[in-house]
Order: structure tokens, then sequence, then C-alpha cells
């Protein structure tokens, strides 16, 4: 598998020389995020390859909102930073055995992994985004969880933060906080 680089600023290496033109062939590709990489820099390279917004129809909604709260809202105190990870599920008794796979975007705090449901984009975008391991969850035991390194797809990571973002859609204006 071919590997690019996603740089804090939203541009794309491949071989260390960023990319120009089409990037629809790269998202098979796996994918490595520079140190500093953060939400912000997520929607400055959806930004600056703009065939990305056809992935989602969210993904304009969600470049619009990261532009204009872009430097102008501090990072929320309630996370250390985001962490994208993939966890495979399988599920048994009662009922027919399955297996889940999906990706998360979560929050850290204290070494926690914390749903970012009830936090506005706008307070996320300065967070520093890292890739985490794979969880395997074995009957929905979480004691009985193991985690694995893994490599994610430049598909997955951009399909995986808008379908999480998508559930974040509180306006500043509806911040409830005790």
């Amino acid at each position: 598998m071919e590997k690019i680089c996603l740089t804090k600023e939203g541009i794309i290496l491949k071989r260390d020389k960023p990319v120009k033109g089409s990037v629809f062939s790269l998202l098979s590709h796996t994918i490595e995020l520079s140190p500093g990489f953060t939400l912000a820099s997520f929607f400055s390279l959806v930004s600056k390859y703009p065939e990305l917004i056809k992935m989602s129809q969210l993904l304009d909604t969600f470049l619009t909102m990261a532009k204009a709260g872009s430097g102008q809202f501090s990072k929320t105190p309630d996370i250390e930073g985001l962490v994208f990870f993939k966890t495979v599920a399988m599920k048994g008794f009662p009922g027919k055995p399955e297996i889940q796979i999906y990706n998360s975007l979560k929050g850290i705090k204290d070494n926690q992994n914390k749903a970012l449901k009830f936090f506005q984009m706008e307070s996320l975008l300065e967070h520093e985004l890292i890739l985490g391991d794979l969880k395997h969850i074995i009957f929905g035991d979480e004691l009985d969880m193991f985690t694995y390194e893994t490599f994610y797809s430049f598909f997955e990571l951009i399909e995986g933060i808008t379908w999480e973002m998508s559930f974040n859609f509180n306006p500043l204006q509806c911040s409830i906080r005790g």
C-alpha cells in the first residue's frame, strides 16, 4: 500500500511532494498525520482539495462552519486532544453472531475517550488529532478488549470524521455548561 502524509497545513504529500490535481485516486492510500495535525487541518485539506466535498453533502456545511470558526474560538478545556480509531466488535448470544467494524472520533481526557456529541465543532478545531489503535471488543465486554496497531485509509478518515461531526450540530448559542 502506498502511504500519503497529511500536513498540519492541510497539504497532501506523496513521496514528500505536494499532490496537485485530482485526489480521488488517493482514497485507498494509507495515511500518516504530521505532528500538529488538527481538526482545522482536516478542514483546510478539504478546502485545498475541493473535489473531496463530493464525498458527503455535509462536508460543504462543515467547511463553512470551520472557516467561520477558525481562530475565533478557543479550544475546549474539557478534552486534551482528539483520537480517530477503528473498532472491531464481535456480537453473539442472543441472536445471530456478527462482527461490526467502524471508525470513531473521540476526545481524549486523562487517557480516556470522551464522546464529542455535546461539543460544538468550533471548540474542537484547534485540538491535535492523532490516529489511535484498533480496539477489538469481544461480545460487548469492554473488559475483554484488545488493542492493536493498524492503518487507516484516506477514505476512512474523511468518511469517519464527516460521520462523527454529523452529530455535532449544536449551535454555539445553545451551549449549556454547568
